[in-house]
């Protein structure tokens, strides 16, 4: 019986280790295929133009630029700027990329998000105001699309890839101004509380909003009807008014319920007491 025992907690723990594993990559993997489309902007620092599609895999950019090139932390209130960050999709444009390990429409993901869209979208700042506190965001939109097969795509309807809320970086970066990287990294796989109101706040409660979050569009692919993707395409109108730029995706990470987290822990000591 014990032996028994012994073989279902390893079962469990390597269970256990292969949803860890899952989520050891959270990023898109691979494009898949990219059109420019026109319009793109140019690098101001190198001339580049923006059309490099492989900055939009792995993680987001924490610290944008150099010193000696404006570089900061990327904070809601500056994001990403450089051609080796960011990839924009210009009008008429179009950006797939695919996920290795399929994203899951999860129970425990927060808020119900599973995806996340990271753009270079920054808050504007209230000019009325002294001490730095957030407007509305510069929303350059841009049209989201997911799929299982990479065959049939579902739009999420009321989102858009280069939109709130923007990336922050840091977790101790306090100065909207300030020009050094920070030493206590975001979560890129955690979203905002998606009813969090961000109008009027300054850059330290925005840091407290987003409560360890990198940021990024939430998406819940649940309103597609799939309960998991591979697949994300963000397309942009030819008569579109902005150009939005992408800089990541992200898989949600799932969060634990506190019961399984005890009863691992449980089994961890068990294991080890046995030995």
């Amino acid at each position: 019986m014990k032996f028994k025992k012994r073989i279902v907690c390893l079962a469990l723990l390597c269970q256990l280790t292969l949803t860890i594993d899952a989520h050891a990559n959270p990023w898109a993997d691979s494009v898949v295929s990219y059109v420019a489309g026109l319009n793109i902007p140019n690098d101001f620092v190198t001339g580049t133009p923006f059309n490099d599609a492989s900055t939009a895999l792995g993680e987001p950019t924490r610290f944008t630029s150099d010193a000696a090139n404006f570089g900061s932390p990327v904070q809601p209130f500056s994001g990403a700027f450089r051609s080796n960050e960011i990839v924009s999709i210009g009008r008429g444009g179009q950006l797939t990329v695919s996920f290795d390990s399929p994203v899951l429409n999860h129970a425990a993901n927060p808020f119900g998000i599973d995806l996340l869209i990271f753009g270079n979208t920054s808050f504007f700042l209230d000019p009325f105001a002294t001490d730095g506190v957030a407007g509305p965001p510069n929303a350059e939109g841009g049209k989201i699309e997911v799929s299982a097969d990479g065959l049939t795509y579902f739009e999420i309807i009321g989102a858009s890839a280069d939109s709130e809320f923007p990336t922050m970086g840091y977790r101790d970066v306090l100065d909207p101004l300030s020009a050094d990287a920070g030493t206590i990294p975001t979560d890129f796989t955690k979203p905002v509380d998606p009813n969090l109101v961000t109008t009027g706040l300054t850059l330290p409660q925005l840091v407290a909003a987003y409560d360890g979050s990198g940021g990024g569009v939430g998406i819940d692919i649940s309103s597609t009807g799939l309960s998991q993707i591979s697949f994300v395409r963000i397309s942009n109108a030819s008569d579109a008014t902005f150009v939005p730029e992408i800089d990541g995706f992200a898989d949600v990470r799932a969060v634990p319920e506190p019961t399984t987290l005890v009863l691992m822990s449980l089994m961890f000591v068990g294991l080890w007491r046995r030995r």
